[in-house]
């Protein structure tokens, strides 16, 4: 009796261990000026959810955007990105700190590309602006102010602030900021 209690016990503390949330993570703070810099490609578009799949020990849900501008990077109509966290083979996986997309919204989209060839949004949810049109009838980009834990680039802890402008002034910014040696 005492040994079926026990393995009562390890199995609960088993299950309690796998369905335990990780812990949460730490973000590098990225200024506008460092995402367009670091970002493969910026892109406008809208999402759609594909699929939820394991690659290794990481479940990723890809999105492919229909891409109607390029602000940075090859033009291309349509690709094919992935943001960390989902559900797969009956498992889920949930990522601080990374966003989650509503199919059909209209996106700014700052991209880079690993070397495994996996395409994600740069600095998780910093990275991720969405379009919308305000009472002037103009397009804004906004991105609220993620609350995971954030760091400067000395590892300071700092606050993240939630960033909101015109998308023809982010237009600009893109240009000026790679026309000043930022890449390409």
């Amino acid at each position: 009796m005492w040994v079926k209690a026990m393995q009562k016990v390890f199995m609960l503390g088993c299950l309690a261990a796998i369905l335990a949330p990780l812990p949460g993570s730490t973000l590098q703070q990225l200024s506008l000026d460092d995402m367009i810099r670091l970002s493969t490609v910026i892109v406008r578009g809208t999402t759609q959810q594909t699929v939820s799949a394991y690659r290794s020990s990481i479940i990723y849900t890809h999105y492919k955007v229909q891409v109607s501008e390029t602000l940075k990077g090859p033009a291309a109509s349509q690709l094919d990105m992935v943001v960390p966290g989902g559900a797969a083979n009956q498992m889920q996986q949930i990522f601080a700190g990374a966003p989650t997309l509503a199919p059909g919204r209209d996106y700014v989209l700052f991209l880079w590309t690993s070397k495994s060839g996996l395409t994600q949004i740069i600095g998780l949810s910093q990275g991720l602006f969405l379009v919308t049109t305000n009472a002037s009838g103009q397009l804004m980009v906004t991105r609220a102010a993620s609350t995971e834990r954030m760091v400067n680039a000395t590892g300071q802890p700092v606050s993240d602030s939630s960033m909101q402008m015109l998308l023809s002034d982010l237009r600009s910014r893109i240009q000026k900021t790679l026309g000043s040696g930022g890449g390409n």
